[in-house]
């Protein structure tokens, strides 16, 4: 059993109306897809967001793992994790991330296993909650709660909103309007992408504590964890972070300090799938729930074959056309809002390559 090739493919879509959250604007997405083949014909699919830098850094590394046994996932790993030549962080970590993700998912169609029951199957479904809320321009309260209330009629338990671009003032009543229009029996989690000084942050967690929120997601920039573990020690909204950290050792560093009451471990960006599982048994030590950000299609299968996962992210493709074309499957809310992990083998999704087509910027094989 050996690797013999990669198709490496980047994809790009500009959004019709650019969005905001707590510090960054976004035009536009961009995806690069890894496609891993081996000599027995199977294959496996892993992608993460990225422009020509991933794209660049996922084929150079790609090369490495050529000839390798795509079933010794830890051997791989570490032959592609190499400090001194690519890099602790990111988007070299990204770039393996990918791959990573690939080879998991090849192991799981050779196999005939669903990713799900290779980390344990420790539950049938799990609850999700749907992200958006983003600031758009022209995008009053009037239509931040159209936006979440559509979400709710959806089927969503849990709305996502985003924090931190505006005043705490209008923040406040953005978020009084968006708990209003969702009631008091969803689950309502802010996320304010790092926007905060921890003053504000002090400030804004008061409001938080009045609005019954879930969580209060990366408060702080992100090496900041010491002030991340004054608000989680001072409050009693659940601080939540992590979508910015790599590999274990990131985790261990949030872990011991204290820093979250969940961990938004994102297996495409932090090393793949292999250093999830080690962050989230980590966590598990130490009595947290994990709560990747990121892509459904990855994390229902991690959050539902782990004793501690908690809530899946859900993006409903509203917001992103690459996601909305790139799979032939569909994975749904059900009634209660949550989501079922595919059993299907390996990741269970098949990329859809034609309607994919139109969106490609560059491919290269390995």
């Amino acid at each position: 059993m050996a690797i013999t090739g990669f198709q490496i493919t980047g994809y790009s879509a500009a959004y019709d109306v650019p969005i905001t959250n707590g510090l960054y604007t976004y035009t536009g997405t961009n995806i690069v897809l890894c496609e891993v083949r081996t000599d027995s014909g199977a294959t496996g699919i892993g992608w993460v967001n990225g422009g020509k830098i991933v794209f660049q850094a996922m084929k150079e590394i790609a090369e490495t793992v050529v000839g390798l046994d795509e079933t010794a996932i830890e051997r791989v790993w570490h032959t592609m994790y190499r400090p001194k030549l690519w890099g602790r962080r990111g988007l070299e970590i990204r770039s393996i991330s990918a791959i990573d993700i690939a080879l998991w998912d090849c192991v799981g169609r050779q196999t005939g296993l669903s990713i799900h029951k290779m980390l344990g199957g420790n539950f049938e479904s799990v609850p999700a909650y749907m992200a958006g809320g983003y600031y758009q321009p022209g995008k009053g309260l009037d239509a931040l709660q159209e936006e979440v209330a559509g979400r709710v009629t959806a089927g969503a338990h849990a709305i996502k909103m985003k924090i931190g671009a505006a005043s705490i003032a209008e923040d406040t009543a953005r978020i009084k309007a968006v708990r209003e229009a969702i009631g008091s029996g969803v689950e309502l989690l802010v996320d304010a992408n790092n926007a905060y000084t921890r003053l504000d942050a002090q400030r804004m967690i008061r409001v938080l504590e009045k609005h019954d929120v879930y969580w209060f997601e990366e408060p702080l920039d992100p090496d900041d964890l010491e002030g991340c573990a004054d608000l989680a020690a001072g409050s009693d909204c659940p601080i939540a972070l992590g979508e910015n950290e790599y590999t274990k050792f990131g985790f261990k560093d949030v872990l011991d300090k204290r820093a979250a009451d969940v961990i938004n471990a994102d297996a495409q960006i932090l090393g793949g799938i292999t250093e999830w599982r080690k962050s989230a048994i980590l966590a598990e030590a130490s009595h947290i729930p994990v709560a990747p950000h990121g892509d459904q299609e990855i994390h229902v299968h991690l959050v539902a074959g782990v004793p501690n996962g908690l809530i899946v992210e859900y993006y409903d493709n509203d917001l992103n056309v690459l996601k909305d074309a790139m799979f032939e499957e569909r994975l749904e809310l059900d009634q209660d809002g949550r989501v079922t992990p595919p059993d299907r083998p390996g990741l269970g999704f098949d990329v859809n390559y034609e309607a994919m087509a139109r969106f490609k910027t560059e491919a290269v094989t390995v």
